[in-house]
């Protein structure tokens, strides 16, 4: 597991908290009852070590600690140290919600309503305030590759040495696909996400090579936030279905490879190389009606030619969805990013060799898009 995801605590830490999940109090135990198994749609850990303390309840997903305070918090001593650990989680970057037992037995329903605010952050859903930054790693036996609309691959370095580059620079999330995982037919590498999450700690997504609730169930434990499927979904729709019943709807993100073929966008599967006869919207709308939690949008014309984004289309799609949209392909220079969040308004853009070689560094693209009044988490 991720070093950041327990700030390095200690063995003793850990049996601490090991006995404290066999004995939880009353509240505990109710509230546990709510937030457990994807109920919100996040996964929820219960008595989970953070450094030297112990959180009640911790969700990786928006690095968000729920403490329950029973009577014994009234007391000075104990509140003052309550108010110091809370201080030092969030120096760490940690959000806080706190609740007496009392809340927990006669306001339970105004107590849920509040963890469910909370976790439709910015990170969720279209129309959040704060614009997400997502570098995206295309995979190709272990290495990172990029290459013009779809062809033409160079490595691009080590996908774990990336990713820890792109949390420490500020990056919101994090994409990789297999990207050759569907046509080569192998399963995405099950050994990639626990290294990647053994080094971050911000969200990432992984997809390629996805085909049933056993595929995405695997990359889920080894560490992954949320997976990505395209060529599966569109062969078998109902695949949709399946993984937004089974895990929530905000883990399954719908990945659409379009190109404009004649006077209409078409959905293209394996890596672009297959067109269908889905054109992309029709085919977006149907997704999001099965349990898609996200959509993330490529222009296979202008992916790798640094022109910028197809922010008509991605316009037009954003308008007709409720939920967030990635604008991805054609990223080229910090002006682009500033158009496809101004004319689109989308909740999100990806990029990938722009940020690979270093041409734009997500610190000075996040200071340019706060000047023209786009607002980013720095």
């Amino acid at each position: 597991m991720s070093k950041h995801l327990f700030l390095s605590a200690g063995p003793e830490i850990f049996e601490n908290a090991r006995a404290l999940r066999y004995n939880m109090t009353k509240a505990e135990t109710i509230l546990w009852g709510y937030l457990k198994g994807n109920q919100l749609d996040v996964r929820f850990r219960r008595q989970h070590p953070l450094g030297i303390y112990i959180a009640d309840f911790y969700c990786h997903k928006h690095k968000l600690i729920i403490e329950l305070d029973g009577s014994i918090h009234q007391l000075s001593e104990i509140a003052a140290n309550d108010i110091q650990r809370q201080r030092n989680l969030e120096a760490d970057g940690m959000k806080f919600l706190r609740f007496t037992n009392n809340e927990i037995f006669n306001q339970l329903e105004k107590v849920l309503t509040t963890i469910q605010k909370e976790l439709s952050s910015p990170f969720r859903g279209r129309g959040g305030l704060a614009k997400r930054i997502i570098p995206c790693l295309d995979v190709k036996d272990g290495r990172t590759v990029k290459g013009v609309n779809f062809v033409d691959l160079r490595d691009a370095g080590d996908p774990v040495e990336l990713a820890w580059n792109y949390s420490q620079q500020g990056a919101d999330e994090l994409v990789f696909l297999d990207i050759t995982a569907t046509v080569e037919r192998r399963k995405t590498m099950v050994e990639l996400v626990k290294s990647v999450a053994r080094q971050i700690n911000i969200p990432f997504t992984i997809g390629g090579g996805i085909n049933e609730i056993a595929d995405a169930d695997a990359l889920l434990n080894a560490g992954a936030d949320k997976i990505s499927i395209n060529s599966a979904a569109v062969r078998n729709p109902a695949l949709i279905d399946e993984l937004a019943k089974a895990f929530g709807v905000q883990f399954v993100v719908i990945a659409v490879d379009t190109r404009v073929m004649g006077d209409k966008n078409i959905v293209h599967l394996n890596g672009g190389r297959l067109p269908t006869e889905k054109e992309t919207l029709d085919w977006i709308i149907e997704a999001e009606s099965r349990g898609a939690g996200e959509i993330l949008l490529t222009s296979m014309d202008h992916d790798g030619t640094k022109a910028g984004f197809d922010n008509g289309l991605l316009t037009l799609v954003n308008n007709t969805v409720n939920i967030p949209v990635i604008a991805s392909g054609g990223a080229g220079s910090v002006q682009h990013f500033v158009d496809v969040f101004q004319q689109s308004n989308v909740d999100a853009a990806l990029a990938a060799s722009v940020f690979h070689y270093g041409e734009i560094l997500i610190p000075d693209l996040k200071l340019i898009l706060k000047e023209n009044n786009i607002e980013v988490r720095v």
